[in-house]
């Protein structure tokens, strides 16, 4: 799969202030495949497929990629404008279509809603009740989680390397997956 990445070779010199806290104020993070997304996106297509999958965050929109170059029927949904972006140029770049979207309150429905490194933001968890109205079948795959949500069954443990790698060692690598069924 190609995806268009912050690149592994990117000038490592210190930034400017005003240019540093920018960054922090809007971070890239779709220039990034982020271990939850990146895992996902090799395990779940070989799952036999639910229905209608919503890519929540979907970030650079790799699993919704995978999603679709298998055939599923998938929507990305992200509030970053320049997520949005970037997931359409990597669909274009695999030669694959799905409706890429703001909000959930634009997706018409859902048989599974897949959370990928969603819980960056600790607030994000306070929202799940909410996710699980629109959709009851949850499925999380987290690198910053150590134990389920209220509400999840655990379905194991795995690793994968952020990428690029920026050498952020380990910290990032291990990824909890757990699903919530009604």
């Amino acid at each position: 799969m190609l995806l268009h990445l912050l690149q592994p070779d990117f000038p490592r010199a210190p930034l400017d202030p005003a240019v540093a806290r920018a960054v922090w104020d809007s971070p890239p993070y779709w220039a990034f495949c982020w271990p939850g997304g990146g895992w996902l996106s090799q395990w779940l297509p070989q799952q036999p497929c639910p229905g209608t999958v919503v890519d929540l965050g979907c970030g650079s929109g790799i699993l919704s990629i995978a999603l679709r170059q298998k055939g599923w029927d998938v929507w990305a949904v992200d509030s970053d404008p320049e997520a949005r972006l970037a997931s359409a140029h990597n669909a274009q770049a695999n030669g694959v279509e799905f409706p890429i979207v703001a909000s959930l309150e634009e997706v018409p429905r859902a048989d599974l809603l897949v959370l990928a490194d969603f819980l960056y933001d600790p607030a994000n968890i306070a929202g799940i009740e909410e996710l699980a109205v629109f959709c009851p079948n949850l499925l999380l795959a987290d690198c910053r989680l150590r134990q389920p949500p209220p509400g999840f069954t655990p379905l194991g443990e795995h690793h994968f390397r952020i990428i690029p790698d920026l050498d952020w060692g380990d910290e990032f690598t291990r990824i909890f997956v757990a699903e919530r069924k009604p």
